[in-house]
This record gives structure tokens, sequence and C-alpha cells, in this order.
């Protein structure tokens, strides 16, 4: 039987978001350890203390900056695993058992293949056999180059499952509302506030009611959204794929957003697009890129979580100190936001609720 090796990149991290990346980590390193298709979990971190007692092979970071691709090049080839499972940190986590299975036992085509949660921003994937990425700067763009190597691509189904991933506050205040999660990601999330994902998920249940949503939002889950959500949801989307394709490190990012805080204070942007929803769900990153400043992870983190005591920046200050005062919610965050973030509120909103009272969509065939 072909060898198969996971590796799990743990970006640790005192923050909220590396807490529960660690946290999400550890959980899903136990699954992948009692999968009996699994010979050996691989982490790779900056913290090799926080793996401590963990029945998985831990590779310490080497010290000072480091490619992703470089170190991922360097990994398989010092494991040699015939199938190789890569997972970025707090990626994996929603998976069912079934989709696990899955995605560990695929066999597609003949190789060289490639298994994906998302093929224009990867997060975790399987490739058979490993490929070498050493000049890549992330993880976004490995379906896209194993795809100009000659790999058949495929990607699992888009839910919240396999698209949540945590990169920002904006996703965790979301996930802090799963009932079912494990017990150290709860005590990672168990002094975030949630009240503006409470208000987000009580507007997506509302027929009367309509949500922003703005970024980098995909066609896929726009169409979620439509046949999902009972409340009405005003798009922009705008910038997809400017970290993987370069645009925002060559200054080329352009946003409509962006555009429309020329001329006007951050106040007046923020009470322009409030006047447009119930709630406004904000990639913020997008207009960061577009503006040409891209704050420390610290402060975009901070304006996440709309505390004005982290940020620095005047604009983002300004801007953030807007939203927190609006008497709409406004909740902040990255791409991941827009993406499996939203996917899981959807997901969450539902619980609990008389689905066929509060939402009765035409019976098309």
């Amino acid at each position: 039987m072909a060898r198969t090796v996971a590796f799990l990149f743990d970006s640790g991290g005192g923050h909220v978001v590396g807490r529960a990346r660690t946290a999400a980590a550890r959980a899903l390193a136990q699954r992948l350890m009692d999968h009996p298709q699994v010979d050996a979990v691989v982490v790779a971190t900056p913290e090799p203390q926080a793996w401590e007692g963990e029945p998985v092979v831990v590779e310490p970071d080497p010290p000072g900056p480091w490619l992703f691709g470089t170190r991922f090049t360097e990994l398989a080839k010092k494991f040699g695993p015939e199938r190789l499972l890569y997972f970025s940190a707090g990626s994996g986590l929603l998976l069912s058992d079934s989709l696990l299975d899955r995605l560990v036992g695929a066999a597609p085509a003949p190789p060289p293949f490639a298994v994906l949660n998302n093929f224009y921003s990867t997060d975790f994937a399987l490739l058979v056999p490993p490929f070498p990425l050493p000049d890549l700067g992330r993880d976004n763009p490995i379906g896209a180059r194993l795809w100009g190597a000659g790999y058949a691509c495929y990607e699992l189904p888009r839910s919240y499952e396999t698209l949540f991933d945590i990169d920002t506050p904006g996703e965790l205040q979301v996930l802090a509302l799963s009932p079912d999660l494990p017990l150290p990601v709860r005590e990672a999330l168990a002094d975030l506030s949630t009240r503006q994902a409470e208000r987000l998920l009580e507007i997506l249940v509302d027929p009367e009611r309509e949500l922003v949503l703005l970024g980098r939002v995909g066609g896929h889950l726009a169409r979620e959204l439509e046949a999902g959500a009972a409340c009405r949801a005003r798009i922009l989307s705008e910038e997809r794929g400017m970290e993987s394709s370069g645009r925002a490190e060559r200054g080329a990012v352009r946003s409509l957003v962006g555009s429309l805080l020329h001329g006007r204070t951050p106040a007046g942007l923020v009470e322009l697009l409030a006047q447009f929803g119930d709630a406004v769900v904000w990639d913020t990153r997008v207009v960061m890129a577009h503006l040409g400043f891209w704050p420390p992870p610290e402060e975009r983190f901070a304006s996440d979580l709309l505390d004005l005591g982290g940020i620095h920046h005047p604009l983002l200050r300004e801007l953030t100190a807007a939203c927190a005062a609006s008497p709409v919610p406004f909740l902040l965050g990255g791409h991941a936001l827009v993406s499996g973030g939203m996917y899981l509120a959807l997901e969450l909103a539902w619980r609990g609720e008389d689905r066929e009272a509060r939402f009765r969509p035409l019976p098309f065939s």
C-alpha cells in the first residue's frame, strides 16, 4: 500500500488567531493519527514546545523568514511519501469523518493527481505524488501550479466543511457560535465577543432583512446565499485572487469600495455602506491593498475585533471606529470570512429555526 504522510503547518502565536489555529491543528492531527490509511503526521511549527507529548513528528521551523514552498519541498524530500496530505494552520477543522475518509483515500485518476479544497485558493490538499514547489511564497496557488505541471486536479464539494479556514478573528467570531467544537478550540475562543456574528445569523434567517457582502466573494457563495438564506443579499465581489496572483504585492489592486473613500472620511464611507443593508460583512483587506497600506497582523486583527486600542495606523483606526459606532453591525475580516466563514454562518443560522416557516422558495424543478 502506498505510504501516506500528512503535513500540518502550524503557525503558532499568542493572539487568538494563533491559539485557535494550534488548537484546531491538534484536533485534526489526532484524527489523522487515528486514521488507518495515514502512516505518519508531521507538524511543522515555530513553537515545537506546544506539541510536546503529542504522537506526531515535530519539525521545528528554521529561525528567521522562510518561504512556504521551500519548507514544503524540504519536508517532502525528507519524509518521501507516495501520497502527501497537506493542511495549512486552521484548515480542515470542520471536515466530517466521511469527507476526511474521501480525501485520504481519494484515487480519482492515475497519478499525477491532486484533490484540493479550493483550486484557486488552496488550504489543504492531497498530492499523488508530492511535487516540489520551492518558489511558492504561500499555499494559495498550489492548485494552479500543479495544474500547470500536468496534474489532474479535483475539488471536494464546496461547503463550510471544506472551505472554513482560520485566518482572521472575523471567521472566528462565527466559529465560536458552533455548539460542537473540540474542547481545546472552544477554550481558545472563550474570550471572543460574538455579538456581531450573532446579529449576522439573525439577519440570515429573516426574509425582511438585507445583508451587504463586500470583498473577495465567490460566485458559488452567492448561489448558496440565494438558495439558502432567507434575507436578501447585496454583493459586491472584487479582487478575487489578488494575493495568489501577486496583484497585492505589485500594488495593482483596484477596489470600487476603496474608490468610494476618495473624497469621503472613513466615517462617511461606513455611513454610506450602512444605508444599504441591515448588516455588513466586509473583507477589508481589499480596501487596504487598494489604498496601499498593509498594517501588521496585530493591527489588522484588532480592527476585525473593533479594538481601537490595538490600532496605530490612523486611517484603519478611523475606519474601525466608524464600524464600531455604527448602529448597523459590521463584521470585519479577510477572504476566509467571506468564504468559509459565511458558509458556516449560513449553516449555523438555521440550527434551531423552522426553515419551512421562515423561508419558502418557489418549487422550481
